[in-house]
C-alpha cells in the first residue's frame, strides 16, 4: 500500500464519525427551521431533583390520551404484551391549544399534525379516568438561574404552556410561557 492510499484511507476514517455526527443533528435541525409550531397544555408535576440547576419538569395533558381515542388496532397491540408501542397522535387546535384526537399505529395522512410517541400502558390518571400513557421526550426545560422555583411554582400548578416546533411528528419544545 502507498502513502497515497494511506492516505486517503486516513481522510475518509476521519471523515466518518464527522458525518455520522452531522447527521445526528440533521432532524433537529430541520425541524427547529421548517416545523410547526404548536401549544401544549402541561399538568402539574411534583418536582423530585434538586440537584440539575434551574429547570422546570413538564408533563403534558398530550401524555394522558383518554382511552375512547386509542384505536383498535393499537389495544390489540397492548394485548399482545409487546411492551412499549410506537404510536402517532394526531392532534386538532381547541382553545388556542393543541389536543390529541386519535392515536394510531399509522402515520397519518400528509398536512396532519401529528407527534409520535410511546405508548407505555393504559392505566388511571390522577382523576380516576382510563387513559393512555404517552411519552414524547418533551419533559424538562432549563430556564434562567434564579427563576427555575417560580417556574416549578407554575409547574405544580397546570399553569404552563409549552411551545413546541413539529415537523414529520419529531418534536422540540422552544419555550414555556406561563398561562392564566
Amino acid at each position: 500500500m502507498n502513502k497515497q492510499t494511506r492516505g486517503k484511507q486516513l481522510v475518509f476514517a476521519s471523515l466518518v464519525p464527522i458525518v455520522i455526527l452531522l447527521g445526528m443533528c440533521f432532524t433537529p435541525l430541520y425541524t427547529l427551521m421548517t416545523g410547526k409550531e404548536i401549544i401544549l397544555q402541561t399538568i402539574p408535576v411534583d418536582p423530585s431533583d434538586l440537584f440539575r440547576g434551574d429547570y422546570v419538569t413538564l408533563r403534558y395533558e398530550a401524555e394522558e390520551v383518554p382511552k375512547e381515542l386509542v384505536e383498535a388496532e393499537v389495544l390489540d397491540e397492548l394485548k399482545d404484551g409487546r411492551g412499549e408501542i410506537k404510536v402517532y397522535v394526531t392532534l386538532v387546535k381547541k382553545n388556542g391549544i393543541d389536543t390529541p384526537v386519535k392515536v394510531s399505529l399509522v402515520k397519518p395522512e400528509a398536512g396532519t399534525l401529528y407527534l409520535k410517541g410511546t405508548l407505555d400502558y393504559i392505566g388511571d390518571n390522577r382523576d380516576q379516568k382510563e387513559v393512555a400513557f404517552i411519552q414524547y421526550s418533551l419533559d424538562k426545560y432549563f430556564v434562567e438561574d434564579n427563576t427555575g422555583t417560580d417556574w416549578e411554582a407554575a409547574s405544580t400548578k397546570g399553569k404552563i404552556l409549552a411551545k413546541v416546533k413539529v415537523k414529520n411528528g419529531y418534536a422540540i419544545l422552544t419555550g414555556i410561557k406561563k398561562s392564566k
